[in-house]
């Protein structure tokens, strides 16, 4: 009669502390493009962009934001062409933004054929002018 009962017991005790258990296909957890995001400590966002129409017009896109109001945001999109094993710089243009606001500057240049990327850097200033971050991404690589 004791066995009988210590089985019972230990019956119950597995049924009651028994939890359900899903796997996760982890889907929820990647970026819809696939992409890693870096992070980093004072820029909220970085994104380059390149895109070439098929007579030569390269645009480029850059856009940077910061996390805080009293800091200043400052992007550059710089359009790089491939020479062999390094890069050149063909043309820059900067924008900037106050606070937690996006900084965006969009630019185009003709451009011959060849191998491109656009490199935006975002640059973090304090509200006494000190740069407290500085980061690049490099956009995909485009050819014409």
């Amino acid at each position: 009669m004791k066995r009988f009962f210590c089985m019972i017991l230990v019956l119950l005790m597995t049924l009651v502390s028994a939890v359900p258990v899903y796997a996760d296909n982890g889907a929820a957890n990647v970026n819809p493009q696939g992409i890693i995001s870096p992070q980093f400590t004072y820029i909220s966002y970085l994104n380059p962009g390149l895109s070439i129409s098929s007579s030569g017009l390269a645009t480029c896109l850059g856009a940077a934001a910061g996390y805080f109001d009293s800091y200043t945001t400052v992007v550059t999109a710089e359009l790089q062409k491939s020479s062999g094993s390094s890069w050149s710089k063909m043309k820059t243009w900067t924008a900037s933004a106050t606070g937690a606001a996006i900084a965006s500057v969009e630019g185009e240049y003709y451009v011959v054929h060849g191998t491109y990327r656009v490199c935006a850097t975002a640059k973090i200033y304090d509200a006494s002018g000190k740069l407290l971050e500085t980061q690049s991404l490099y956009s995909p690589m485009v050819t014409y």
